[in-house]
């Protein structure tokens, strides 16, 4: 299945970020990325220090790190500050064209990226935002499996949703996301390379990550694929280097294990030390581990393991 080039449907000017500071996108679109990134930088943190409670968790969370110290409280401001950062990535701000958006990104291990055959790109909530597209107008087929519940709204997401070249997964029952989870299903076994996170709010716990300050949470949807499919998977982070935007594809996890309880156990022991890595390198850049924005639920099911395993 061959893939339509993502510039063919989507242009930066289509991301949006938090509804809390829609307002503040709208004037900063035609504004430069550093002024941009600066502007949404020190909003946060004095969004921070003026809900007191939310300062304290970030402190809190950063007190927790190996060798924080008397540093906590800088870790925490630039835990914050980085929160407004990504939020200006998120809205791609300062970037009119594909070329602005190419522009600083580095890939280190891009010849993972060649595998033949459909492939799982497992991302997490850490660092810089929308990764998958940094690699696609880089060259590479990544479709991404999203919940777009900021972006949806844009009219113009429709071509790229119809053209399967992002796959869009609604939040709420299980079964509404089981159609974009047949997709992914078939995208994979057809040659396709999806991009998916492996957190988040929706879906069963596969397994913790026990990290200083948090536990990360990961959930069982793409181990299902995985299994369903046979397809590889190959762990993604990103990180910020200065204006750099760094996105390191790991090696791939261990071939399928036959039976789930091994293979989740399989994954989670090359998993753990790639995050506990990351974790410890870039700490300021952990938003959503130090501040998720969801409430972790036992009682979500994931659609996939409720409805698709036996299709």
């Amino acid at each position: 299945m061959g893939a339509a080039p993502i510039s063919e449907y989507v242009v930066p000017e289509m991301f949006q970020t938090s509804a809390r500071i829609r307002h503040l996108i709208r004037f900063l679109r035609p504004f430069p990325r550093g002024l941009s990134e600066t502007v949404l930088a020190g909003a946060a943190v004095v969004d921070g220090l003026v809900r007191p409670a939310r300062f304290l968790k970030a402190r809190a969370w950063a007190a927790a790190q190996p060798g924080a110290g008397g540093r906590a409280w800088r870790l925490a401001l630039a835990l914050l500050a980085n929160h407004g950062r990504f939020c200006a990535e998120e809205a791609f701000l300062g970037a009119s064209s594909f070329d602005d958006v190419r522009r600083d990104v580095v890939v280190e291990g891009r010849d993972r990226l060649g595998v033949a055959g459909g492939a799982i790109l497992l991302g997490f909530h850490l660092g810089s935002p929308r990764t998958w597209y940094r690699l696609r107008v880089l060259g590479y087929p990544v479709r991404p499996a999203t919940r777009l519940e900021q972006s949806v709204g844009d009219a113009r997401w429709t071509a790229a949703l119809e053209a399967r070249d992002a796959i869009r997964l609604p939040g709420g029952a299980p079964q509404n996301r089981l159609r974009g989870l047949y997709q992914i299903r078939d995208l994979l076994r057809n040659g396709a390379m999806v991009f998916l996170t492996g957190d988040g709010p929706f879906g069963r716990e596969a397994f913790r990550i026990d990290l200083p300050g948090r536990p990360l949470v990961v959930r069982r949807g793409w181990l299902a694929l995985r299994a369903l499919t046979g397809v590889p998977t190959l762990p993604v982070l990103a990180h910020r280097d200065g204006r750099r935007h760094v996105v390191v594809v790991h090696p791939a996890l261990p071939p399928l294990a036959g039976d789930p309880a091994r293979d989740a156990a399989q994954c989670r022991a090359v998993l753990a030390p790639l995050l506990e890595s990351y974790v410890r390198r870039f700490p300021a850049q952990c938003r959503y581990l130090a501040l998720p924005p969801w409430r972790d639920s036992p009682d979500d099911v994931d659609a996939l393991d409720s409805g698709a395993r036996g299709t």
